[in-house]
């Protein structure tokens, strides 16, 4: 067996050497477990690219003493309803984790919340804090920036990056699970997608990049200037830094703003109007060859109980990364279900 194919594990496995290899860094084994669930449900959710490929360089941020694994996030600014936290180079998968649940006893609290975070780590895929919100009854908005560094995205026409990712999450309480998720970069795809392809040898489409390699903006004009406008709230207002020629740091900065359902409308007859209103736009004739109308949350819902029984499918650069891992940490890797040449 080579590792240039594809491997499939069950998600427990995975979730399993990724708490572990968290743990051996110092991270406590709570929020180890956590991080490792979210990390494994970006690959169960088919986005490997915030998946177990990430787990090498989460590790690596911790050796070159960018990460700080037992950080706990800290309030700096705390107004009521509007706070700032300092992530304290903590993972942004536990900050936002703190950073999300606060937002919900201040939203249930005010009606509408707002906590800004600087100094964080990068999170990883915001679906999950958007999805954890919805469940508890609370419309959550995220957005993210790059603390003015990461720059890979030009603006319409430029040949050079100016802009981050800058991703825009929105989770929307629904009368049950998938709840309405949107989790989305302001560029055509997010950079760790665009590396997975290269990573993988795929030819890159030329709608994503410039002919110097930088990412487009997703829309042209549209997606930059919701791009810009997360530079000003991410970056600006959370005092976390905006793009320069010269970004001091790569941290994340991330808005969240958070809004009780209950405090407008009975949430029966809001999740109810939502319902109708889903119905009514899947409710449509389909040009032939389309697929049925799904909404925001429900592919990656799909594609997690999939995998969920099938395995998780691992590509074989990213299993040479966690062999590294396993030995570097003494620990059995992950048991392989299958494993496919193709």
């Amino acid at each position: 067996m080579t590792a240039g194919g594809t491997f499939a594990c069950l998600p427990e496995e995975l979730r399993g050497f990724a708490a572990s290899v968290l743990t051996r860094i110092g991270m406590a084994a709570a929020d180890a477990d956590f991080m490792a669930s979210l990390i494994v449900a970006s690959d169960l959710a088919g986005h490997e690219s915030h998946g177990m490929r990430r787990l090498p360089e989460y590790v690596g941020r911790w050796r070159e003493g960018r990460a700080d694994p037992r950080a706990e996030p800290v309030i700096e600014l705390d107004n009521g309803a509007v706070l700032r936290l300092d992530g304290r180079r903590g993972y942004g998968h536990i900050v936002l984790r703190d950073a999300t649940d606060l937002a919900i006893r201040r939203a249930r609290d005010h009606g509408i919340a707002a906590v800004a975070i600087r100094r964080a780590e990068h999170a990883g895929r915001l679906a999950d804090h958007c999805e954890r919100a919805a469940a508890a009854g609370i419309a959550l908005l995220l957005f993210a920036n790059d603390a003015g560094a990461g720059q890979d995205v030009a603006p319409p026409g430029g040949l050079r990056p100016r802009l981050a990712t800058n991703p825009i999450a929105v989770g929307i309480p629904r009368a049950t699970a998938p709840h309405l998720v949107l989790d989305m970069s302001t560029s055509v795809v997010a950079a760790g997608r665009l590396a997975e392809w290269r990573d993988r040898g795929e030819p890159i489409p030329a709608s994503w990049v410039t002919e110097t390699g930088a990412l487009r903006p997703a829309g042209g004009v549209k997606g930059f200037g919701l791009a810009m406008i997360v530079e000003a709230l991410a970056g600006a207002l959370t005092g976390a830094g905006t793009v320069s020629a010269h970004p001091e740091h790569d941290d994340q900065g991330t808005l969240i703003i958070a809004l009780d359902i209950g405090s407008l409308r009975p949430m029966v007859a809001f999740v109810a109007e939502v319902e109708e209103f889903i119905a009514y736009v899947r409710d449509v004739p389909l040009e032939a060859g389309s697929r049925p109308v799904r909404m925001p949350g429900e592919g990656g819902a799909q594609t997690s109980r999939q995998r969920a029984a099938d395995g998780v499918p691992v590509q074989g650069f990213t299993w040479r990364c966690l062999e590294a891992l396993a030995a570097e940490f003494e620990l059995p890797l992950p048991a392989v279900q299958a494993f496919s040449d193709a």
